[in-house]
């Protein structure tokens, strides 16, 4: 399963990397308006998902157990287009809708992290992560009136931690693909080690 998922480690590098940025662009422009954010949300979502399933096809070709990747990169998918075709949603909304797919995707990475616990170290990085993802989803479902700037202040810490933790995976997937042999110096695609 690793040793899939390790040649594709700088997927997961950029799905960091697009979470921070995301999170930056929250922090720094709160007054943008809810249908700009709601714009960012959805096509870092959507990337996001994309990602997952990729990942999930990956490690599928390895061991047959990739639901979880798939399951996160479909419900991630999914919120981003419900973001995309129905921008004008109200804050209510979209904050349900964020808790709830926080929440979800937090609980799939925790399950993930969990699942392959005997095959490498780290994997309390993808655990922390979902464990701050289901934190913030049950805070943004239990108060969803609090306003626009506490539920872009949650996700945007959320994204930039969990870029950061992604970015952190990513690269101890690198190490373990070099280390196994799958992953190569000549770029992303690992044409070294072909």
């Amino acid at each position: 399963m690793l040793a899939a998922a390790s040649r594709q480690w700088w997927v997961v590098v950029l799905e960091g990397i697009l979470g921070i940025a995301f999170g930056i662009l929250a922090l720094v422009y709160p007054g943008i308006t809810l249908v700009t954010l709601v714009i960012l949300f959805a096509i870092w979502a959507v990337v996001s998902g994309l990602f997952e399933i990729i990942q999930g096809f990956r490690v599928a070709e390895h061991r047959g157990r990739s639901w979880p990747f798939a399951a996160m990169g479909v419900l991630s998918i999914a919120a981003g287009v419900i973001a995309f075709v129905v921008p004008q949603i109200t804050i209510i909304g979209l904050a349900i809708l964020l808790g709830a797919w926080l929440l979800v995707k937090g609980v799939l990475e925790v399950y993930t992290a969990w699942r392959i616990r005997n095959e490498v170290t780290g994997e309390w990085v993808l655990a922390l992560a979902g464990v701050l993802a289901i934190i913030a989803g049950v805070i943004i479902l239990a108060v969803p009136a609090v306003g626009v700037v506490l539920a872009i202040a949650f996700i945007a810490a959320w994204a930039i931690v969990g870029g950061v933790l992604a970015i952190f995976f990513g690269w101890r997937l690198r190490s373990l693909g070099q280390r196994l042999g799958t992953v190569g110096h000549a770029g992303p695609t690992g044409a070294a080690a072909a």
